[in-house]
């Protein structure tokens, strides 16, 4: 019987350490949105491309996902779009906003230099300012 739990166990664990997976993208159309959450944590990008990314948020919760970059990213990568919050695009069709619904945050970054950059958006509340994010997710972004 105690053998029979071990390897349930063992089981168990495997298949879920086999859930993580870091998936690369390598983006051949700038309008294709990378979707955080998803697992891809590498993005292949030319010079002349733009990244889109965006992460689903629900700002009536108090929660933002806002970006971080290093200080070397301020010369080489321009914001064209900030965070901005847009309704579901399931939704998007109804005539009035629902209150409180959710939508996706959207980023659009020209890179106009190469390199290599870490990206890390971190989801959070903006005025509890001792407090650590509670969702964090990493984009290295190498442009060519």
């Amino acid at each position: 019987m105690r053998i029979q739990v071990y390897l349930c166990l063992i089981t168990l664990l495997c298949s879920c350490a086999q859930l993580t997976d870091n998936k690369e993208l390598t983006l051949s159309n700038p309008s294709e949105p990378v979707k955080l959450g998803t697992g891809v944590s590498k993005v292949l990008l030319n010079e002349q491309s733009v990244l889109i990314v965006q992460v689903p948020s629900n700002p009536s919760t108090g929660y933002r996902w806002t970006l971080t970059m290093p200080p070397k990213a301020a010369n080489c990568l321009s914001i064209l779009k900030d965070g901005e919050f847009l309704r579901d695009p399931k939704l998007a069709n109804q005539a009035i906003p629902l209150v409180g619904a959710p939508g996706l945050q959207e980023w659009i970054i020209k890179p106009s230099c190469p390199g290599v950059f870490v990206l890390q958006w971190n989801n959070l509340r903006p005025w509890e300012k001792d407090q650590l994010p509670i969702t964090t997710h990493q984009i290295r972004l190498e442009v060519m």
